[in-house]
Order: structure tokens, then C-alpha cells, then sequence
């Protein structure tokens, strides 16, 4: 009887963690595919990686000026540069040259949007898609988008697979560790 008292509140604490966990974060945004004719206006870019020629984890951020949700990058200020009132081609044009800055063949740039949850678009994602025989498969980022407090915050990885093959290959991405 002891026991499964024992058992049933083990349980219930850590469903109740669970749960809490899952609501600190906020509401998860979803990227959806999107075309170059598509972005207008004028945003603000970020920059984020390009540090070093090794690195794989680059991607530019296209925030709309007229979103009515800020976004912010969770890392160090220091990971990512800022370029505010950049007109849409320009700064889709600025955004694919900095996403190849890598020294890892580059096989194409993939364009994604972020919504708002309302209809809107808060901005767009451009990443890197590396060739395949590179690192297993072209897709080595793990980006979520989290709307919590009015903002929309992003949270870049680099998958665990190949931050293990680049740790093993020596070209590990030690400066980021504290992700």
C-alpha cells in the first residue's frame, strides 16, 4: 500500500513538472515554406553565426518593422549582429550571402516564414541546406519559435548528430557550448 503511494506520487510530481515545463516556454510557432516574392516591406535582419569559416550553425532572420511582435534571439548578444530598416530584396539579398559564409558546401538556402498565430507574419528565416555527403543530410538546424510575454523568441541548434561528427572531425563549435 506504502508502495504504490509512493509509486502514484513520483508519478503526479512529475507530471506536474512535465506540464509546467511545457507552458514556461510559451505558445511553439511553426515556420511554414515561403517564397522570395512574398517578402515585402522592410525589417530588421539578424544575423546570427558566421563567426568563423568551420561554423555550420548561420541563419538570418528577416523581422517585419511592422510585426506586432518583437523578436529576440535566446543566446548572447555577442551571437548575432542587428541591421535595422533594410528594405526586403536588399535584405534577402544580404541575408543568402551571409548564411554561405560557411567553408561547408552550401547546396541551397531555404526560405521559411514565421507567423504570428493571428494570420500575420512576424518575419522570415533564411538558412543554410548543406550537401547531403557533407554531414548525413542537408538540414543541420534545430530552430523553435516561442511566443510567450508578446515576443517571439528563437532558439538555434545545431542537431546533436552532427555537432558529434564535428566535435569527432575536429571542427567542434566549442565557442557556442553554452547553448
Amino acid at each position: 500500500m506504502k508502495r504504490n503511494q509512493t509509486i502514484q506520487s513520483a508519478a503526479l510530481t512529475l507530471l506536474l513538472t512535465a506540464m509546467l515545463t511545457a507552458c514556461m516556454a510559451g505558445k511553439r510557432v511553426d515556420t511554414t515554406a515561403a517564397e522570395p516574392t512574398t517578402v515585402t516591406g522592410t525589417y530588421t535582419l539578424l544575423l546570427y553565426g558566421c563567426h568563423y569559416p568551420a561554423e555550420v550553425d548561420n541563419v538570418a532572420i528577416l523581422v517585419a518593422e511592422n510585426s506586432k511582435y518583437p523578436l529576440e534571439i535566446y543566446d548572447l548578444d555577442t551571437s548575432y549582429r542587428v541591421k535595422k530598416g533594410v528594405p526586403a530584396q536588399q535584405a534577402l539579398t544580404e541575408a543568402d550571402s551571409f548564411v554561405r559564409c560557411s567553408t561547408y558546401r552550401i547546396w541551397q538556402t531555404q526560405l521559411r516564414r514565421i507567423p504570428d498565430g493571428s494570420g500575420g507574419t512576424v518575419g522570415y528565416e533564411l538558412r543554410p541546406l548543406y550537401l547531403p555527403y557533407e554531414f548525413g543530410f542537408p538540414d543541420v538546424l534545430l530552430i523553435s519559435y516561442f511566443l510567450r510575454d508578446g515576443k517571439v523568441r528563437a532558439y538555434i541548434k545545431i542537431d546533436p548528430g552532427v555537432e558529434r561528427a564535428l566535435e569527432a572531425s575536429g571542427g567542434n563549435d566549442s565557442s557556442r557550448d553554452n547553448k
